[in-house]
């Protein structure tokens, strides 16, 4: 067992003062859920990561999980097989894409993608609380985006303009999410995370806004 990811760069032109977050949205569900689905009993744990900075590697979605080398190689040939993922970069929506080198096995903990600087003892648990977090998100853009509707074509000279259009619907789905995380965040998931723990103090030692 080890981790494994597959990363997604995504273009940010210096024009542009905010990364097309919708993006990660039209990964996560289209491309991604579908392989997780698929293979959901073989992963043991998986999360996604999102980033977005001026320096390399700038605006990147990455998929990890926690898998054999079976079910990688598996999972990563499923990804970089997806006639979406190359519309995608046909549309110029993603500039590359990378995976963990499946021909070198290395073993790694469940804990060695947390951040080292936490106790052990967080290491070792918060991949579970990352992945439930994950899934929420995911859900929550399958629950908003079943609003939507969507035609999909069979006409090959139209696929980058088909994903065009899905990655719109992404971004009102984006849009909401955004809004629901304003409006209802903090009692729905920050005051019953505090629940959870028994509403004990918790030191903010620095703004959380980045």
């Amino acid at each position: 067992m080890s981790w494994w990811a597959y990363r997604f760069r995504i273009p940010w032109p210096e024009k542009d003062d905010k990364p097309d977050f919708a993006v990660d949205l039209l990964l996560a569900h289209a491309i991604v859920r579908p392989v997780l689905q698929k293979n959901s009993e073989k992963l043991l744990m998986w999360r996604f990561h999102r980033r977005a900075a001026r320096k390399p590697p700038g605006h990147q979605f990455s998929f990890l999980f926690y898998a054999d080398r079976d079910t990688a190689i598996e999972v990563i040939n499923n990804l970089d097989n997806d006639p979406l993922l190359a519309s995608a970069r046909n549309a110029g929506l993603i500039n590359s894409t990378s995976s963990t080198k499946t021909e070198i096995t290395k073993k790694l903990a469940a804990e060695d993608y947390s951040d080292p600087s936490w106790s052990p003892q967080i290491q070792r648990t918060w991949p579970f609380y990352i992945m439930g977090v994950s899934a929420f998100w995911l859900a929550l853009i399958d629950e908003i985006k079943s609003e939507q509707t969507y035609t999909n074509t069979n006409n090959a000279e139209q696929h980058v303009d088909e994903v065009r259009d899905m990655l719109e619907i992404y971004r009102q789905v984006d849009e909401k999410i955004a809004e629901i995380w304003k409006d209802e965040g903090q009692h729905a998931l920050l005051h019953h995370l505090s629940a959870v723990f028994g509403y004990k103090p918790m030191w903010l030692k620095k703004e959380v806004i980045y």
